[in-house]
């Protein structure tokens, strides 16, 4: 008889997944954030708590994002702590 069995070695409930161009490093890889919109045209960083991350994407333990923050994927490289931007769909 062969079996094969999983083992969920690493299991968390409650965190957020986003996509790991969202996920912003400094230079030593020590401090992560994203840009998140506050309104219509301002993007303000939020330090964030990583988690477990695959090739995609990353698990953000800290803070509690809810569905409707809306945060930036893409041109977020480079941009200060509250930032004007443009949102094109």
């Amino acid at each position: 008889m062969v079996a094969k069995v999983k083992i969920i070695k690493i299991a968390k409930s409650a965190g957020a997944i986003l996509d790991k161009k969202a996920v912003l490093s400094d230079e030593t890889l020590n401090t992560f954030w994203v840009m998140k919109l506050i309104n219509d045209s301002t993007a303000v960083k939020v330090p964030i708590q990583k988690g477990i991350e695959t090739n995609d994407n990353v698990e953000i333990l800290s803070p509690k994002f809810s569905v409707q923050d809306k945060i930036l994927l893409s041109g977020n490289y480079g941009l200060p702590d509250t930032a004007l931007v443009i949102v094109q769909k």
